[in-house]
């Protein structure tokens, strides 16, 4: 914005992107027995790094929502290699958390695991919100569609979407998974686990 690349003002443009959900398995039992301080600081820790690891694979953090992070390639930057760059942050994520687990279990009685759901195509990025409270951020079924992937992964399971899939090719060990349901959806959605080497995938 400062540079004069982004307007401030409402609306978007197509672009065509990926987008990642990172969510902590089995937050809200935690979050019912501990302390808010406690839960607050878990959270920072975990958002720190994996903010951290997508930045180092050039995405942007869209959001926080709750304990869960939204992460995007493609945006505000066009970026051809957008989908390669999410699943490699996605590698690391999963790697990390196994890392730290039994640090985290220690300090805060938990045994922490995420879920990661990844989708590619067509959204539209920009301003959404009003004239006095804005937000950049996508929008689009690509969005939802990555979003219900992470409902459903397990714990420490990467899930891909098909466009995501089409868009790596072999550069990645995704194995397909067949047609699934989606929560939300009508249709029906090939989907792929990205082999991370985590022994709880």
């Amino acid at each position: 914005v400062v540079r004069g690349e982004h307007s401030v003002e409402l609306g978007g443009h197509r672009a065509e992107i990926s987008v990642l959900f990172a969510d902590v398995v089995a937050f809200t039992p935690f979050a019912e027995a501990h302390q808010p301080e406690e839960v607050v600081a878990l959270l920072n820790e975990l958002f720190s790094v994996l903010s951290e690891v997508v930045f180092r694979h050039g995405g942007m953090v869209d959001k926080f929502i709750g304990d869960c992070l939204m992460a995007v390639w493609g945006a505000p930057t066009a970026q051809p290699d957008h989908a390669e760059r999410a699943l490699a942050a996605a590698e690391e994520m999963i790697q990390f958390v196994e890392t730290a687990r039994e640090d985290w279990a220690a300090r805060f009685g938990i045994k922490l695991e995420i879920a990661i759901g990844i989708n590619s195509g067509d959204a539209i990025v920009g301003n959404i919100g009003s004239s006095k409270r804005m937000e950049y951020t996508v929008v689009g079924d690509t969005v939802n569609l990555a979003a219900r992937l992470e409902d459903i992964a397990r714990p420490n399971q990467v899930l891909v979407a098909e466009r995501t899939q089409a868009l790596v090719g072999a550069a990645f060990p995704l194995t397909e998974l067949g047609a699934h349901s989606l929560p939300g959806r009508v249709a029906t959605e090939r989907v792929f686990h990205l082999e991370t080497g985590d022994v709880g995938a």
